[in-house]
Protein backbone atom coordinates (compact mmCIF):
# COMPACT_ATOMS: atom_id res chain seq x y z
CA UNK A 1 0.00 0.00 0.00
CA UNK A 2 1.35 3.71 -0.70
CA UNK A 3 0.10 6.48 0.99
CA UNK A 4 -0.73 9.10 -1.90
CA UNK A 5 1.50 12.10 -0.46
CA UNK A 6 1.21 15.41 -1.89
CA UNK A 7 4.64 17.57 -1.91
CA UNK A 8 4.48 20.87 -0.06
CA UNK A 9 7.12 23.50 -1.13
CA UNK A 10 7.64 26.07 1.32
CA UNK A 11 6.36 29.52 1.36
CA UNK A 12 9.95 31.06 1.44
CA UNK A 13 10.54 29.43 -1.82
CA UNK A 14 7.66 30.26 -3.07
CA UNK A 15 8.01 33.94 -2.12
CA UNK A 16 11.58 34.00 -3.63
CA UNK A 17 10.54 32.16 -6.63
CA UNK A 18 7.69 34.80 -7.02
CA UNK A 19 10.33 38.17 -6.60
CA UNK A 20 12.72 36.44 -8.60
CA UNK A 21 9.77 36.54 -11.52
CA UNK A 22 8.75 40.31 -10.99
CA UNK A 23 12.23 41.26 -11.01
CA UNK A 24 12.86 39.64 -14.19
CA UNK A 25 8.97 40.75 -15.85
CA UNK A 26 9.98 44.69 -14.51
CA UNK A 27 13.68 44.64 -15.93
CA UNK A 28 12.35 42.99 -19.19
CA UNK A 29 9.75 46.06 -19.34
CA UNK A 30 12.59 48.63 -18.39
CA UNK A 31 16.01 47.95 -20.43
CA UNK A 32 18.81 49.55 -19.42
CA UNK A 33 19.72 52.54 -21.05
CA UNK A 34 22.89 52.87 -22.66
CA UNK A 35 25.23 55.55 -24.47
CA UNK A 36 28.48 55.87 -25.62
CA UNK A 37 30.47 59.04 -25.89
CA UNK A 38 34.13 59.41 -27.35
CA UNK A 39 35.87 62.48 -24.63
CA UNK A 40 38.90 62.56 -26.66
CA UNK A 41 36.79 63.50 -29.80
CA UNK A 42 34.68 65.73 -27.83
CA UNK A 43 37.54 67.83 -26.70
CA UNK A 44 39.38 67.47 -30.21
CA UNK A 45 36.34 69.11 -31.80
CA UNK A 46 34.87 71.40 -29.52
CA UNK A 47 35.95 74.57 -29.51
CA UNK A 48 37.18 75.10 -26.51
CA UNK A 49 39.16 72.19 -26.62
CA UNK A 50 40.82 73.54 -30.01
CA UNK A 51 41.64 76.73 -28.66
CA UNK A 52 42.68 74.65 -25.42
CA UNK A 53 45.01 72.93 -28.50
CA UNK A 54 46.25 76.85 -29.39
CA UNK A 55 47.18 77.91 -25.80
CA UNK A 56 48.96 75.05 -25.21
CA UNK A 57 50.93 75.33 -28.56
CA UNK A 58 51.53 78.79 -28.26
CA UNK A 59 52.83 78.52 -25.14
CA UNK A 60 55.47 75.23 -25.71
CA UNK A 61 56.44 77.61 -29.01
CA UNK A 62 57.37 80.55 -26.31
CA UNK A 63 59.41 77.86 -24.08
CA UNK A 64 61.12 76.21 -27.33
CA UNK A 65 62.20 79.78 -28.49
CA UNK A 66 63.68 81.05 -25.37
CA UNK A 67 65.34 77.98 -25.16
CA UNK A 68 66.64 78.31 -28.35
CA UNK A 69 67.97 81.38 -27.43
CA UNK A 70 69.00 80.52 -24.59
CA UNK A 71 71.23 77.91 -26.26
CA UNK A 72 72.75 80.31 -28.88
CA UNK A 73 74.14 82.55 -26.08
CA UNK A 74 75.78 79.48 -24.65
CA UNK A 75 76.80 78.57 -27.71
CA UNK A 76 78.23 81.95 -28.16
CA UNK A 77 80.31 82.00 -25.42
CA UNK A 78 81.81 78.13 -26.11
CA UNK A 79 82.64 79.86 -29.36
CA UNK A 80 84.47 83.25 -27.84
CA UNK A 81 86.10 80.48 -25.44
CA UNK A 82 87.52 78.42 -27.92
CA UNK A 83 88.32 81.55 -30.05
CA UNK A 84 90.37 83.09 -27.51
CA UNK A 85 91.89 80.55 -25.85
CA UNK A 86 95.39 81.47 -26.45
CA UNK A 87 94.72 85.48 -26.17
CA UNK A 88 92.76 85.37 -23.16
CA UNK A 89 94.69 85.16 -19.68
CA UNK A 90 94.04 82.35 -17.25
CA UNK A 91 91.67 84.10 -14.79
CA UNK A 92 89.71 85.67 -17.69
CA UNK A 93 89.29 81.56 -19.48
CA UNK A 94 88.38 80.85 -15.90
CA UNK A 95 85.75 83.54 -15.32
CA UNK A 96 84.50 82.86 -19.37
CA UNK A 97 83.86 79.08 -18.61
CA UNK A 98 82.53 80.24 -15.02
CA UNK A 99 79.94 82.18 -17.10
CA UNK A 100 79.00 79.87 -19.69
CA UNK A 101 78.57 76.91 -16.61
CA UNK A 102 76.28 79.27 -14.87
CA UNK A 103 74.17 79.97 -17.94
CA UNK A 104 74.06 76.53 -18.82
CA UNK A 105 72.59 75.78 -14.70
CA UNK A 106 70.31 78.45 -15.42
CA UNK A 107 69.61 77.06 -19.25
CA UNK A 108 68.89 73.78 -17.65
CA UNK A 109 66.43 75.02 -14.37
CA UNK A 110 64.59 77.04 -16.33
CA UNK A 111 64.06 74.29 -18.69
CA UNK A 112 62.74 72.01 -15.90
CA UNK A 113 60.94 75.05 -14.26
CA UNK A 114 58.98 75.74 -17.80
CA UNK A 115 58.18 71.97 -18.22
CA UNK A 116 56.76 71.45 -14.62
CA UNK A 117 54.61 74.70 -14.85
CA UNK A 118 53.74 73.83 -18.86
CA UNK A 119 52.34 70.27 -17.67
CA UNK A 120 50.65 71.65 -14.23
CA UNK A 121 48.98 74.50 -17.07
CA UNK A 122 47.97 71.82 -19.67
CA UNK A 123 46.41 69.76 -16.70
CA UNK A 124 44.39 72.08 -15.02
CA UNK A 125 43.33 73.11 -18.94
CA UNK A 126 42.10 69.65 -19.83
CA UNK A 127 40.92 69.46 -16.25
CA UNK A 128 38.34 72.48 -16.60
CA UNK A 129 37.10 71.28 -20.44
CA UNK A 130 36.60 67.62 -19.33
CA UNK A 131 34.73 68.46 -15.95
CA UNK A 132 32.30 71.14 -18.14
CA UNK A 133 31.67 68.15 -20.72
CA UNK A 134 30.77 65.92 -17.91
CA UNK A 135 28.43 68.59 -16.61
CA UNK A 136 26.67 68.58 -19.92
CA UNK A 137 27.24 64.79 -19.49
CA UNK A 138 25.12 64.57 -16.25
CA UNK A 139 22.23 66.89 -17.95
CA UNK A 140 22.03 64.09 -21.10
CA UNK A 141 21.86 61.46 -18.54
CA UNK A 142 18.90 63.13 -16.56
CA UNK A 143 17.26 64.09 -19.77
CA UNK A 144 17.06 60.86 -21.25
CA UNK A 145 17.43 58.49 -18.70
CA UNK A 146 20.28 56.47 -19.46
CA UNK A 147 21.96 54.02 -16.91
CA UNK A 148 25.31 53.66 -18.25
CA UNK A 149 27.59 55.79 -20.19
CA UNK A 150 30.69 54.50 -21.30
CA UNK A 151 33.65 56.39 -22.84
CA UNK A 152 34.78 55.15 -25.67
CA UNK A 153 38.51 56.46 -25.36
CA UNK A 154 39.05 55.02 -22.18
CA UNK A 155 36.82 51.81 -22.17
CA UNK A 156 38.05 49.03 -24.43
CA UNK A 157 34.50 48.93 -26.03
CA UNK A 158 35.28 46.65 -29.30
CA UNK A 159 31.74 47.10 -30.48
CA UNK A 160 29.04 49.74 -30.50
CA UNK A 161 25.82 50.67 -32.14
CA UNK A 162 26.78 54.11 -33.58
CA UNK A 163 23.39 55.31 -32.66
CA UNK A 164 24.25 55.48 -28.59
CA UNK A 165 26.82 57.79 -29.74
CA UNK A 166 26.02 61.11 -27.68
CA UNK A 167 29.60 62.52 -28.41
CA UNK A 168 28.26 65.10 -31.51
CA UNK A 169 25.48 65.68 -29.06
CA UNK A 170 27.26 66.46 -26.13
CA UNK A 171 29.83 68.91 -28.39
CA UNK A 172 26.72 70.91 -29.54
CA UNK A 173 25.55 71.34 -26.45
CA UNK A 174 29.13 71.95 -24.60
CA UNK A 175 29.70 74.94 -27.49
CA UNK A 176 26.64 76.56 -26.73
CA UNK A 177 26.67 76.85 -23.79
CA UNK A 178 29.89 78.06 -23.67
CA UNK A 179 28.86 80.86 -26.36
CA UNK A 180 25.78 81.78 -23.24
CA UNK A 181 28.53 82.35 -21.04
CA UNK A 182 30.65 84.28 -23.75
CA UNK A 183 27.71 86.55 -24.41
CA UNK A 184 27.20 87.74 -20.68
Amino acid sequence: MTKNRKKVIPPALLLTVFFLLTALTVRAQNPTRVAIINSQKAFDQSAEGKKAVAILQEKEDQIKAELKKRNEEIQTLKDKLTGQKLTLSQEALNQLQQEIDRQEAARKKYEQDSSQEFEQFKSQLIKKIRDEMLAIVDDLVKERGYDLVFDLSTSGLVHYNPALDITDEVIKRYDASKKQTAGK
